[in-house]
């Protein structure tokens, strides 16, 4: 598990030193990133994580340059690069344990300030790519957008251009505007997603399956893609149908899922109201 050496790249003739990356964490997004940096030809150099086995993993997943340890104190000093992703309550404890050092501290959360790193480092970052994940699922990395903020202008800079290397929607963005992006997402992204658990286990309560609703996700996603999704609203809140809606609320009965049905047709109305 020892400390991997700096790497020499040729560049239009030239020699230069690659620079070396650790990340600090091994979950999903840690995973995903790591190998796909590694694809774009970085240097990931060394994974740390709280348990051996999903560090050991990953550093084997990104070949036999990259070392591995579960221990802070034995975290590479020398790096010009430390990623953390980690979840937000583990985040602030690790970067309270490093050891402070020249080197760019960049996090990848969406939810986090940049300057929860401002009292350990002088140069400090984030690098969010706004996404759903999961460690064996590949992802077109070209397309992902990647919300970019630094320190200072030059660090700005070079967080941008790594980004650059993964994708082409790369943008610069503060730590109050990537809360919103954040925020946005879990409606977007998480809550979505549990409506289809909700949606998926009504269907099984008769018998039905799943798949009856794909096309349906799917046209519902490409309609989001080509007009505004207050415009794409449907369904029988946008058309205050309260005849159906009653009828819907008997089946659900006294449930939260009925509560929640109730929630969201009067915010759906609430939005109808204000176009």
């Amino acid at each position: 598990m020892g400390e991997s050496t700096h790497r020499q790249v040729v560049i239009d003739g030239m020699t230069h030193r690659e620079d070396k990356i650790v990340f600090i964490g091994a979950g999903n997004m840690a995973t995903r990133l790591a190998l796909a940096m590694r694809e774009a030809g970085c240097n990931v150099c060394q994974i740390y994580s709280r348990t051996i086995d999903s560090a050991r993993q990953l550093a084997m997943r990104l070949g036999e340059h990259a070392s591995y340890t579960n221990s802070v104190a034995d975290i590479t000093a020398d790096a010009d690069l430390y990623i953390f992703s980690l979840s937000d309550s583990a985040l602030p404890d690790v970067i309270a344990q490093m050891k402070p050092n020249n080197a760019l501290w960049v996090h990848t959360a969406g939810s986090m300030p940049m300057d929860v790193f401002a009292n350990k480092c002088e140069r400090y970052g984030v690098l969010y790519p706004m996404q759903t994940v999961n460690k064996e699922r590949d992802i077109e990395w070209n397309e992902v957008p990647i919300f970019v903020e630094a320190s200072n202008e030059q660090d700005t800079q070079y967080i941008t251009s790594l980004a650059q290397r993964l994708s082409k929607r790369v943008k610069c963005s503060t730590s109050q505007q990537r809360q919103a992006l954040h925020l946005a997402a879990v409606f977007a992204c998480n809550f979505s997603n549990h409506m289809y658990a909700i949606a998926e286990s009504l269907l099984q309560q008769q018998g039905l399956d799943f798949d009856v609703m794909k096309f349906l996700i799917r046209e519902t996603e490409r309609k989001a893609e080509t007009i505004s999704p207050k415009q794409g609203q449907t369904g029988p809140a946008v058309r205050n149908d309260v005849n159906v809606m009653n009828k819907h609320l008997a089946l659900l009965g006294d449930t939260p899922e009925g509560e929640l049905y109730r929630l969201i047709s009067e915010s759906i109305q609430r939005y109808k109201k204000e176009q």
